[in-house]
């Protein structure tokens, strides 16, 4: 798993994931209490679930698990709410999953894994060095030109 930091709420910050679930709760703030809860769930089963199933502690372990916490919540929620059961609620729900997921990270990361995102990130790296060369190289000759007229 590439270590890119940690962005947002980390379980591993006991403190101050615990201040923001006590101010969830609070202020009756229940989106943000149920993020919370699918970050604390995806947390706990990627650090001990890993353990038996190395596949979780992975990018895709990982996208694969919090798509499913957060489905899970987006059914359990329509059902405590009184929705009946049916292929129009599951939409809904994956929707609702694959936005709180971040759909696009979560997609990128089940379609491609991590040794592809790498690879884009050093192209992405290296077309960008080439570019920053070209347009100093490109304005060293200008500097040239105007110094000949």
């Amino acid at each position: 798993m590439v270590d890119v930091g940690t962005v947002g709420p980390n379980p591993e910050q006991f403190e101050a994931f615990a201040q923001l679930l006590l101010d969830a709760v609070t202020s009756r703030n229940y989106a943000l209490l149920a993020a919370l809860v699918v970050v604390l769930l995806v947390y706990l089963l990627r650090k001990f679930g890993g353990a038996f199933i190395p596949f979780l502690r992975t990018d895709r372990g990982g996208a694969v698990l919090v798509l499913g916490v957060s489905l899970a919540g987006a059914v359990a929620n329509a059902l405590a709410a009184g929705a009946p059961f049916s292929l129009a609620l599951l939409v809904t729900a994956l929707k609702v999953a694959l936005t709180a997921a971040g759909g696009f990270t979560v997609i990128k990361r089940l379609v491609f894994g991590t040794p592809a995102i790498e690879r884009a990130g050093q192209a992405g790296e290296l077309a960008a060095g080439q570019v920053a060369g070209k347009a100093a190289a490109i304005a060293v000759l200008e500097q040239l030109d105007r110094g000949g007229k």
